[in-house]
């Protein structure tokens, strides 16, 4: 059985070097929502560095980290409109260099499912909630303009975009989970320790990551930082995978949900 994160042991725990490495990688990433265009090929080429210096320092969990968001930079770099599922690409690229490495693989530490018993049913249900009424009070109060939003979705008949949107929700959950409560929470864990800080710290980058998201703006951040946390610490209580990201799809279906039927009466610009 794979062990979690909150028992990492003294094999997989990075070094002083590694760790600040995984730091600053982490802090760039979520930094680069903010950068401007000029300035992207040096965040590129920080994160390629970052990359080089994992290997140098032959840490298998800052490789995990700056392999991912080096690939996810590049990425950016090449299809920056690809949402919302650009870290898609990267994340596949990344699985398929870890399958083979067999140093990668054994420290793949948060691969697995977890506990499900009864507070955890109800941790995950209360996620469920209120992620999903805040989501509503967002839109009732706010009334944001969602109108951007028709050119990615299909023109059909709404009951033909069920299970469209279900897709949506399984796949984009599947990915945010598996790089902020997986990947880079599983290397903030080997630089920090397992405390409440990486839990803290991955759902910060999480929240940056929905700047240009739904909801979107600083609102947007808030929230999504607020319900990255609550992920972080329902992963750290299942000590596994299984129950943040069956709360993160439920959350998925409101968004999508919102965007079918209530774009139309959204106000104008």
């Amino acid at each position: 059985m794979i062990k979690d994160a909150s028992s990492i042991s003294a094999l997989t725990r990075s070094g002083r070097a590694g760790a600040v490495v995984i730091l600053v990688a982490v802090a760039l990433n979520a930094s680069l929502v903010f950068m401007p265009k000029p300035a992207f090929l040096i965040a590129v080429s920080g994160h390629g560095l970052l990359f080089i210096l994992a290997l140098v320092f032959r840490d298998p969990m800052a490789v995990h980290v700056t392999m991912l968001t080096f690939l996810s930079a590049v990425w950016g770099k090449i299809w920056p409109s690809f949402w919302p599922f650009y870290l898609l690409g990267p994340l596949v690229i990344y699985a398929m260099v870890v399958a083979i490495i067999p140093r990668l693989r054994q420290t793949t530490s948060w691969l697995r499912l977890g506990q499900f018993d009864r507070v955890v049913w109800w941790l995950v249900g209360l996620t469920i909630f209120i992620s999903s009424f805040g989501l509503l009070l967002w839109f009732i109060l706010w009334q944001p303009n969602l109108s951007r939003w028709l050119t990615i979705l299909p023109s059909w008949n709404p009951m033909l975009l069920i299970p469209v949107g279900l897709g949506f929700a399984l796949v984009n959950a599947a990915i945010e989970e598996a790089v902020y409560r997986g990947i880079l929470m599983q290397g903030l864990d080997a630089a920090l320790g397992a405390s409440n800080i990486p839990v803290i710290l991955q759902a910060i980058s999480f929240g940056l990551l929905h700047l240009n998201g739904v909801p979107g703006g600083w609102c947007g951040i808030a929230m999504a930082t607020v319900y990255g946390l609550m992920l972080g610490l329902l992963k750290r209580r299942a000590q596994g995978m299984l129950a943040p990201f069956v709360a993160h799809v439920f959350a998925d279906v409101v968004i999508f949900t919102i965007l079918v039927l209530f774009i139309p009466s959204s106000p104008p610009e």
